[in-house]
């Protein structure tokens, strides 16, 4: 039985990523355990870092590349399919729930490049119903098997695993750059800048606006989500309680300077 291309890729990428890996952990194990040999968890550990951040950074790039050239069209919503989808995440005890998330993908129909009209699956998934006639816009080129939507939720998303692919790479980054010997004082540096400079003020920022805009919905915009009463307050507390915390944030500088 012959391997197909992608097999074939997929085997040369896994052989070159564990050479790599077993090269840096042979430096990290020689740094951090003299006269020790190279310790397998260290290579397993680099593996899964390259093995996660160049395929993903690649398929992140196209993403973007593909939400930033292709053409754009209006189309509208005229049905959906709908599939449980598996699922896996942690409850409030730390505990790993399982189970299975109905999730709903629209169908939208638009006028294509050659001036016939299209059909075709939208390309984001979610667990609310699309309304039929809702207008959304996409991008699309031929050959495409569905339609990019081209949203602040599609956008966020893949701008949510830029940031998450920058935060493996720092970690490569900085596994590769202890097991050249370098010093790690700058590394760290831009570490605590990062985190402390863009991450977790953005992460702040971006709660409080959501939150304000759902109580804005509801006080300003006649509540169109029909939220109830309990959700809309709770939302405006939140939202004033990070406002210090925003403040402080964006304001090192006079921080510093009352030290």
């Amino acid at each position: 039985m012959a391997l197909t291309s992608a097999g074939q890729v997929l085997l040369a990428s896994s052989a070159v990523f564990l050479g790599a890996a077993y090269w840096v952990g042979r430096g990290v194990s020689r740094r951090a355990s003299p006269g020790k040999g190279t310790s397998t968890l260290v290579v397993l550990i680099v593996f899964a870092l390259i093995a996660l951040f160049v395929p993903f950074s690649y398929w992140t790039g196209q993403a973007l590349y593909a939400l930033a050239t292709k053409p754009m069209y209006d189309a509208t919503v005229v049905g959906h399919t709908s599939e449980y989808r598996d699922y896996e995440e942690k409850d409030s005890r730390g505990r790993t729930v399982r189970g299975q998330r109905l999730m709903h993908t629209a169908q939208v129909r638009f006028v294509g490049p050659d001036g016939e009209p299209l059909e075709l699956p939208n390309s984001v998934a979610s667990t609310e119903e699309p309304v039929e006639g809702a207008p959304l816009r996409v991008v699309y080129a031929p050959g495409d098997r569905a339609a990019t939507e081209l949203s602040a939720r599609s956008v966020g998303l893949w701008l949510g695993a830029s940031v998450m692919l920058f935060i493996l790479g720092y970690c490569l980054w900085a596994t590769v750059w202890y097991a050249l010997g370098h010093p790690m004082a700058g590394v760290q540096a831009f570490g605590m800048a990062f985190v402390f400079r863009f991450l977790l003020p953005g992460i702040t920022l971006l709660m409080a606006l959501a939150l304000g805009y759902s109580a804005l919905k509801y006080f300003v915009l006649g509540n169109p989500d029909d939220f109830p009463l309990w959700v809309a307050c709770l939302c405006t507390l939140f939202t004033v309680a990070l406002l210090p915390l925003l403040v402080l944030l964006f304001t090192p500088g006079k921080r510093k300077k009352r030290r």
